[in-house]
């Protein structure tokens, strides 16, 4: 039987090095050491992909990405979507993205169009493809230091609300990890260490393969 081919829309917490753009990479070997994610089997993604029993297409993260400002980088932007095909039209795309609009205090209104547009595009280029949209699960603070002064920020639930909303208006799949309240850990309260990758992992697969 063929392997589904699934592709990977994110930003830092979805790149490894060798597999996601060179430019835009969190996970390279200094990260991979600090954070025991040492190889591409310990990311949530692949973990998910190997439960799934696919294969990678295009992994196209881009490390500190927003779905929103309409640059080459924005996840809602064209270039970007496109590559999603290059080894191959994927079967099933799996968008993690939102977390820097959160964190860079993105207007909902903008993030919420944004949004809507990165899906239209994505179901545009991809007819066939199942496109599935995680909402923001929360990271456990860190011991040392937090990555998003996360004090001064609009709450990270209006944006999985946002993602829920378009969500359902564009009929595609929901992964609602925020729903389950589970945090998962990090080192810096964004970006999940080995035993992190693990939980989203799993909170992904609940949605996937149930």
């Amino acid at each position: 039987m063929k392997k589904r081919k699934i592709s990977i829309l994110g930003d830092s917490i979805s790149t490894f090095a060798g597999y996601t753009p060179q430019s835009g990479v969190f996970y390279d070997s200094y990260v991979q050491w600090e954070t025991g994610v040492k190889s591409v089997e310990d990311t949530w993604w692949m973990q998910v992909i190997q439960a799934l029993n696919g294969e990678l297409g295009t992994n196209n993260s881009i490390a500190g990405s927003m779905v929103s400002g309409n640059l080459a980088t924005s996840a809602m932007s064209v270039e970007r979507i496109q590559t999603l095909g290059e080894n191959g039209n994927p079967d099933i795309i799996l968008v993690s993205a939102g977390c820097n609009d959160w964190g860079f205090c993105v207007l909902p209104e903008e993030f919420e169009s944004a949004y809507q547009i990165m899906l239209h595009r994505l179901k545009t280029t991809y007819p066939h493809a199942q496109i599935w949209c995680c909402t923001l699960p929360e990271g456990k603070e860190p011991q040392g230091q937090m990555f998003f002064n996360v004090d001064s920020t609009i709450s990270k639930r209006v944006y999985s609300d946002i993602i829920r909303d378009c969500v359902q208006k564009a009929e595609v799949h929901l992964a609602d990890l925020e729903k389950s309240q589970k945090e998962y850990e990090t080192i810096d309260g964004v970006h999940p260490n080995k035993e992190g990758m693990k939980t989203l992992a799993e909170l992904w697969s609940y949605y996937l393969i149930h």
